[in-house]
This record gives structure tokens, C-alpha cells and sequence, in this order.
């Protein structure tokens, strides 16, 4: 009887010690363990150190995008990522939390890139299990719409692009001199951004937001007499950014009373 409740005190103070601060230390060691491997990972990624890449999944590791089947094996994950990686520019894995759950490192993350000359950003929540400093399986959960858009070469080249944003920025400022020598001051102030971020210099004072512009140009020509004819010539387009363009020229403004020229 005696040796029977000795066996039992044992198994108590052995799972006791399974519960104590020294059993949950040695969680937190491991999960710090995992959470460096990961680390490495994201590193390799944003160094396009491809090697390292392939070196730190275990040799029958899986990488899964998960509306695709699986790849199982390092030297398969090598053979699908290496044509991938060729065509990336560049690539960061921009990680906003990451942390570790039932033992599976999970982190979200925005993957910004360049991938053949084209810029993409895609959302992504990728799941690590690692044991022993290598990724057993990488689970991603993506949009892959979204990524194949990304990656998916634009049909026009940069210059054609070019060409037909300045096309429509001529045909603009072509408009708003048809709109204004109509007299059509609602046609003319609907080329400006509608927005109270809105900013024009005019008359060597700032108006600021669209609805301040609309009531001093509505204000100071209430008829189509009183807005004269404009001219707008020798007009020049120049992109300072993929988004940005600078447009410049001359123009001449025939009022009833005068007539002003300038640029």
C-alpha cells in the first residue's frame, strides 16, 4: 500500500513540474528558436539570398500557397521559386505582427514588390512549422487574384503609358478653354479636383479647396461676357514620377476691357 501511494505522489510532482516556471521557460526558449528561424526567412526574402531560402526548409519541407497544390522537398521548392526569383527586382516582406501559436510561427505581412519592371504590394498571413531550425511546411494566405495581377506583365510599355496620360492632359487643358469661351463655368470647374486639399495659386493669392475656388471664379465672372476669350498655346508636358505631371504653356485672356498675357 505504502509503495503504491509513493508511485502516486511521483506522477503528481512529475506532471506538477510539467506546469512549473522551469516547463514554461523552456517553451518560451523554443518559441524564441522558432520565431529566429523565421526571422532568417524574412531576411533571405528581403536579401534575394535564394540559397539561403532553400536552406533553411527541412529536405522534405513543404511550401503551400493554399488555393494551390503544395510543393514537398527543398529541390522542389527550388525548381518553382528559382524562375520567380529571377524576374523579382526587388522584394520586402514588410512584417507587422508575428508571433507564435500552438507552436506555429504566424506572422502578417505586406509583400512589396518589383517584379519584372512592375511595382506590386499584396497582403499576406503566412503559418511557419519549424523544429530544429528548419521550416517543416510554409502555409500562405493570400489573394492570388491580387498576386497574379501583380505579377502579370501591363500590356503597354512605360513610354506608351507616358504618351497616352499626356494625350489626356492635353485633351483636358484643350476642354477647359472650350468650356470657358462657352461660358460653361460649371464645365470648366469640373476639371479640378473636387477635394479641400485642393491648391491654386491665382492672382497672387492661394485658394484653397475646390468649393473656395468655385465661389471666387463664379463670383468675379457671372456671364460668359464678362469671362472673355482664352487661349492656351505652346503647351508642354513633362512627368516628373509615374503619377506626377507638369504641364506648362502660355496663354492670352481677351476681356471686354483688357487683354492679359503671360505662363
Amino acid at each position: 500500500m505504502n509503495k503504491v501511494y509513493l508511485l502516486m505522489l511521483l506522477t503528481v510532482a512529475v506532471l506538477m513540474s510539467a506546469c512549473t516556471p522551469q516547463g514554461n521557460g523552456q517553451i518560451a526558449v523554443e518559441n524564441q528558436q522558432k520565431l529566429d528561424v523565421a526571422q532568417q526567412m524574412i531576411q533571405a526574402w528581403n536579401d534575394q539570398d535564394w540559397d539561403q531560402v532553400y536552406a533553411l526548409f527541412a529536405e522534405d519541407g513543404v511550401l503551400h500557397s493554399m488555393m494551390k497544390e503544395p510543393i514537398v522537398g527543398r529541390e522542389n521548392i527550388r525548381a518553382r521559386l528559382d524562375p520567380l526569383a529571377a524576374g523579382i527586382e526587388r522584394i520586402e516582406l514588410q512584417v507587422s505582427h508575428m508571433g507564435v501559436v500552438d507552436g506555429l510561427v504566424m506572422f502578417e505581412r505586406v509583400d512589396d514588390f518589383v517584379f519584372n519592371g512592375k511595382p506590386g504590394r499584396v497582403p499576406v498571413v503566412g503559418v511557419l512549422d519549424i523544429a530544429e531550425g528548419e521550416v517543416l511546411a510554409w502555409r500562405e494566405y493570400y489573394d492570388y487574384a491580387m498576386l497574379e495581377a501583380a505579377l502579370t506583365p501591363d500590356e503597354k510599355s512605360p513610354a506608351e503609358k507616358m504618351a497616352e496620360a499626356e494625350a489626356e492632359i492635353l485633351a483636358i487643358t484643350e476642354q477647359m478653354q472650350t468650356d470657358w469661351n462657352g461660358g460653361d463655368m460649371a464645365g470648366y470647374l469640373d476639371v479640378y479636383w473636387n477635394d479641400e486639399d485642393l491648391s491654386l495659386l491665382f492672382g497672387g493669392q492661394a485658394v484653397r479647396g475646390w468649393q473656395a475656388l468655385s465661389d471666387l471664379f463664379t463670383s468675379s465672372w457671372t456671364t460668359e461676357e464678362a469671362m472673355g476669350d482664352f487661349l492656351v498655346k505652346d503647351t508642354a508636358v513633362r512627368f516628373a514620377g509615374p503619377e506626377v505631371a507638369i504641364v506648362s504653356g502660355a496663354f492670352e485672356h481677351q476681356f471686354p476691357s483688357e487683354k492679359i498675357e503671360g505662363a
